[in-house]
This record gives C-alpha cells, sequence and structure tokens, in this order.
C-alpha cells in the first residue's frame, strides 16, 4: 500500500468553474451532508474514487511528470467544484493513479452526480490545453474506511483498485477511442444513487467484474 497523505496535492491550471448540465454553476458552495452515520470500530462510512491515467508507462520522464502534475490539480479542482476541501479528505497515489476518500458524512446522492460531471468537464478543458490528451479510467464505491500503519483498511480499498485496473474497464476505453473518461460504479453506490432517480439509470450498463479473488456486479458510463 502506498504512503498515506492527509491532502491532495496542488499543481498545474485547470481554471474556472463548471457548470452542470442543468446550467447551475458548480462551485465554492459547501457539500450538503447527509445525516452523519456512526463509525465502527473506527472506521467510517465514505465515498472514495480513483483515478488512473490510461497508457502512463509508455511516456518518457517528462511527459509523466507533467500527466502527474494535471493529474493532481484536475482532482484538486474536481473536490473544490464539490465544495469539499482536500485537506478534509485522505487519499494516497501511485505515481499514475489517485485515490480519495471524501469526509464521512457528505450527501452522496448529491457528490456523485457533480463528480462525474465536473471530472468530465475538467478533464475535456485540461486536454484543449495541452497536446499529450489525458485519458482516464475511474471507479467510484462506497464503504468503511478506516486508517493502519500501512495505509488504509476496509474492504472499499480493495473493491476501489479492482474496479479501476478490471479488464472490463480497460477493454471499454480501448473499445471508445474517441472517449477521454470511462466509470465503473460500484452497485452499493448504484442502489443507493443512480437507482433512485439522481442520475439517469439509462446512462449506465450493468457489467460484471471479475479479478483475481474478486467478482461483483458494477454500473459502466462513459463520458
Amino acid at each position: 500500500m502506498n504512503q498515506q497523505h492527509n491532502e491532495i496535492s496542488v499543481g498545474g491550471d485547470v481554471g474556472g468553474n463548471v457548470v452542470a448540465g442543468n446550467g447551475n454553476t458548480v462551485g465554492a458552495a459547501p457539500a450538503p451532508r447527509a445525516e452523519q452515520r456512526p463509525a465502527v470500530d473506527g472506521m467510517a462510512p465514505r465515498l472514495g474514487f480513483v483515478v488512473d491515467v490510461v497508457g502512463f508507462g509508455h511516456r518518457d520522464a517528462e511527459s509523466q511528470a507533467e500527466l502527474q502534475h494535471r493529474l493532481d490539480e484536475l482532482v484538486r479542482r474536481v473536490l473544490a467544484d464539490l465544495g469539499i476541501d482536500p485537506e478534509d479528505t485522505i487519499g494516497s497515489d501511485s505515481g499514475d493513479s489517485r485515490l480519495a476518500f471524501l469526509p464521512a458524512g457528505v450527501d452522496w446522492s448529491r457528490v456523485l452526480p457533480t463528480m462525474i460531471s465536473a471530472m468530465g468537464e475538467r478533464l475535456g478543458r485540461d486536454n484543449r490545453r495541452y497536446r499529450d490528451r489525458m485519458r482516464l479510467r475511474m471507479s467510484i464505491g462506497t464503504g468503511l474506511v478506516g486508517t493502519g500503519p500501512l495505509g488504509f483498511t476496509g474492504q472499499l480499498v480493495v473493491d476501489l483498485h479492482r474496479l479501476v485496473d478490471s479488464e472490463v474497464l480497460r477493454q471499454s476505453i480501448r473499445d471508445h477511442p474517441d472517449t477521454d473518461l470511462v466509470v465503473l460504479v460500484s452497485q452499493a453506490l448504484h442502489d443507493d444513487v443512480i437507482r433512485p432517480g439522481h442520475l439517469d439509470p439509462a446512462d449506465f450498463t450493468p457489467v460484471t467484474v471479475t479479478a483475481k479473488e474478486f467478482a461483483a456486479p458494477a454500473w459502466l458510463r462513459l463520458c
């Protein structure tokens, strides 16, 4: 497990506000909070996500450093669109990917639509500014998360990495060369947010993810 960080680092410039599909500006307002759920044995329910750069290893060292800089800034800007201070999140990085958990108590039904919209909008803006096109795989889920001496604890940590590294997601972005962002949402988060209509269920395709000892349904969206 990579070294834990208390904040997402800052770099690059993907500036400006994101305008959601309904014409409202997404930005500085704090994210609404759901009723706080109790922590269990030092663990708390959180929404987490992983973003991973496609083809990172095929770049030279200078290009990789620039992509890391851009990805850090992208994640920071998306958190700002959610009204969340990066210092209130916990996360880690592994060079070509970023893992982040939002503060316990945020309203998932409000955060998820904005997160997906903002990530797609800001990634598009970023790519219009650089020759090196950045394409991302993303996984999003919810569950109990804790911290230990070697990093994060809880099944969600494993599940998010299984989803983002899955062949389903890798094949999806290979099959859609004009798409810069592909997202897998966990079944639990789909049941809590998408199925009730906070996002259009028709935008998501059911898939089955299998990897090593992991097998789970998930929901795919091309952005």
